[in-house]
């Protein structure tokens, strides 16, 4: 399980772009790092008992104005995103990114933009300028790997030139026909066509099967079967008369994409058939407020009890070949399943049943025809520009996008997907300043002592489950910028020893990269668990917590301006330091906290103090789940689905705030800087709008109500809005009267 302090937004739902179809995993599994960076808590047990979370800054008359370029560059930004005209009691975050939100309307290739759609927009445009360049003398194997990907990429006239036969041909290894199926092939079985998808194509259609720690017992590594998407957004599915417009695009797009693809189909039944079964698979999907409560249950069984159907399924189940499944998924890699000894975690047992059940009610046509439509819709990008013309058209009428994106640019997102490692082995020399990384270290310590601090003070708390918690805290593993062993070119290249590029030939270079991604994370099963393995590339704009690693992430990408690197620690700590804070705290979120210190899934809790701890919960639940948007009156933001990332913003505010308060005590000096331009501003003020101004945003309706209806995060003014209100040092710092929007009488405090 990984956090994300963002999602990464989608510029369409079907890019342009080579699809990663084990992007998440690729990301988790295979990047492997050699040493871990273990922090210490920086301070004593003894020492935290007594420490208080009262800033230090007493006297501001001797404040002294920082004037470095870093400064003046903050100062500047922070001046421009301001609107004056509000006071920042009623509307903060209209107070701090009013100016911000009228200069950066969201740009016509894009569905949303804020500071991290900024940063990864200078991102891929560095990396492009990375890739493009003429190579020095001695560049590692695998980077030449990601510049002939590149080149791979970006011509287009080679795509259209092989026309749809690359697609045909992928078909028939999946046992489907080249052309859309009128009536059922006398051969179609879907675990067939399903299990060699998941196995060459990474695929995961009807059942998604992973390789992952065991939740349990995190030293192994086991089978995961669980429930997977439909290919459209199973919340529109399911409320077909409230997303009518969306569900109607995506009809409208199947049936152009089958009118090209033959025209002698009649898309507009086979339009039909797609979407009304994925609405059946929709009604059999465990709902995402079961799958996050503490009641939903993970279920272990052997391989022969599995394929057996012996945990009381229907009598359907015993219809379906899933020993044949599971082979052709495991097929051409070094596991062969035992059908006693190998154990399988079923994660959502009630969609296996169910979709035994639909699967034998359902005409075969209809389910080779979805199962057709899965692996034509994921490849056919990479052929045609018809077919990527009409994705940017469904990406349009849904989310609003307004323009195509570049193809330099998704090609360049491509091949960071495909060759993030080594990518990073470009940025790190061109664009990351080592020292920063010191620096970055050090703050994620003052997080952990201050969250420690906290957790010493809770009056809800009992002695043996603070002790655990103060355990786990410390065992949280820091990976900041990049793993060291990147820069080593033998190592660089052994990561990417199975990588091979046609070059000139994209469709065949996607195929060999994912066979050869899913076979490595598939045959991990027979290996140990890499605890010390990062869970992103350095050129990645974001920051992650792992339960099962108990980890977490900083990569450079996300290390600069203005999350980090504003010359003025007061910034800082309220910006990154508020995203350090963020990913300490997820790891004692409603999710996080039921896995122990070395990220396996056990009760350590005390009732009593779980009881205190979900009344305290509720209390953040509630109060979000009455936020709405302008935009969007009849829309709430969804208090329990996005509870974990609300109580990370809380209580990674807190702990900032509080590590600043160490910073300031052990280098008063240092906190005691003003900004030109803000000089009235004091340095407590500063870091409420550091941590503000990283959320600036604007966004398209369409991208907004995705955001509501199925997001893990609340949008960004929420993000600031519901945490700033309840920090009763917020209200303090700006003088806001009690009773005010920004100081409500009653606060929600977790952590």
């Amino acid at each position: 399980m990984k956090y994300k302090v963002k999602d990464i937004d989608a510029e369409s739902h079907h890019s342009s772009k080579l699809p990663d179809s084990n992007l998440e995993e690729k990301l988790e599994r295979a990047v492997r790092c050699s040493t871990i960076l273990i922090g210490a808590l920086g301070v004593s047990l003894i020492a935290l008992a007594v420490y208080t979370t009262v800033l230090v800054l007493t006297d501001y008359k001797t404040l002294k104005p920082c004037l470095s370029e870093e400064c003046v560059g903050t100062a500047s930004r922070i001046l421009q995103a301001l609107n004056k005209d509000v006071d920042p009691c009623t509307d903060f975050y209209e107070y701090a990114c009013g100016g911000w939100i009228k200069k950066n309307p969201v740009p016509d290739w894009a569905t949303s933009w804020d500071q991290l759609a900024r940063l990864r927009e200078q991102l891929v445009t560095d990396l492009r300028e990375l890739l493009e360049e003429d190579d020095e003398e001695e560049l590692p194997a695998s980077v030449q790997k990601a510049k002939a990907l590149y080149r791979t990429c970006v011509d287009v006239d080679k795509l259209e030139k092989d026309g749809i036969k690359p697609i045909e041909n992928i078909l028939a290894t999946l046992n489907l026909p080249p052309r859309p199926p009128t009536e059922v092939s006398a051969n179609f079985s879907w675990e067939q066509s399903a299990g060699l998808g998941r196995r060459l194509l990474g695929l995961n259609v009807l059942i998604s099967v992973q390789v992952a720690e065991d939740v349990r017992n995190t030293s192994r590594n086991r089978a995961v079967i669980e429930q997977v998407s439909p290919g459209f957004s199973e919340r529109y599915l399911l409320r077909p008369e409230q997303f009518s417009h969306e569900i109607e695009q995506y009809h409208h797009y199947i049936k152009q994409m089958i009118s090209i693809a033959d025209p002698a189909t009649d898309a507009e039944e086979f339009a039909g058939h797609i979407v009304e079964f994925s609405k059946s698979l929709a009604k059999i999907m465990t709902p995402v407020e079961v799958r996050r409560s503490g009641t939903h249950l993970f279920h272990e069984v052997s391989v022969q009890q599995l394929i057996q159907g012996s945990s009381g399924g229907p009598v359907q189940w015993k219809e379906h070949d899933w020993q044949k499944y599971l082979e052709l998924v495991f097929s051409n890699t070094n596991v062969s399943l035992h059908a006693q000894q190998d154990r399988v975690i079923v994660m959502d047992l009630p969609y296996l049943q169910k979709l035994a059940v639909l699967l034998s009610d359902t005409k075969p046509v209809i389910v080779e025809r979805f199962l057709w439509w899965s692996v034509f819709s994921t490849v056919a990008p990479m052929t045609l520009a018809s077919f990527r013309e009409l994705g940017f058209e469904f990406s349009k009428a849904v989310f609003g996008l307004q323009q195509r994106t570049p193809r330099w640019k998704s090609c360049t997102a491509n091949v960071n997907a495909n060759f993030g490692v080594a990518l990073s082995y470009l940025y790190v020399r061109r664009h990351f300043d080592q020292d920063s990384r010191k620096k970055a270290i050090e703050m994620v310590e003052d997080v952990r002592a201050a969250f420690a601090a906290a957790v010493q003070q809770l009056g809800w708390m009992d002695s043996s489950t603070r002790a655990r918690t103060l355990a786990k805290l410390q065992a949280i593993r820091n990976f900041v910028g990049f793993p060291a062993w990147l820069l080593a070119h033998q190592d660089l290249d052994k990561h990417y020893r199975h990588a091979e590029i046609v070059e000139g030939n994209l469709f065949e270079t996607y195929l060999k990269l994912t066979a050869a991604a899913v076979k490595k994370s598939l045959e991990a099963l027979r290996e140990k668990p890499d605890r010390n393995r990062w869970v992103a590339t350095a050129t990645t704009v974001n920051a992650f917590y792992s339960a099962t690693l108990n980890s977490v992430t900083f990569p450079a990408g996300i290390l600069q301006p203005p999350f980090y690197g504003n010359g003025i620690e007061a910034i800082n700590y309220g910006s990154i330091g508020a995203i350090m804070g963020h990913e300490v705290t997820h790891g004692f979120d409603d999710q996080g906290r039921r896995y122990d210190s070395d990220g396996n899934l056990k009760q350590w809790w005390s009732a009593a103090t779980l009881e205190h701890y979900h009344g305290k919960v509720q209390c953040i639940i509630d109060q979000y789940s009455k936020y709405h948007m302008p935009q969007l009156p009849n829309y709430t933001v969804h208090g329990f689905n996005t509870q974990g990332e609300n109580i990370a913003d809380n209580g990674g505010l807190r702990a900032a705030l509080n590590a600043y308060s160490l910073f300031a005590k052990r280098q008063p000096s240092a906190a005691r800087v003003s900004l030109p331009g803000v000089s009235h501003l004091k340095p407590e003020q500063l870091f409420f709008l550091g941590f503000a101004q990283i959320w600036c945003g604007n966004s398209t309706v369409g991208a907004l109500k995705s955001k509501l209806v199925e997001g893990v995060h609340s949008p960004n003014k929420i993000r600031v809005i519901g945490t700033l209100s309840n920090s009763k040092e917020f209200a303090d710092a700006w003088k806001c009267p009690k009773g005010s929007p920004m100081n409500p009488e009653h606060k929600c405090v977790l952590w």
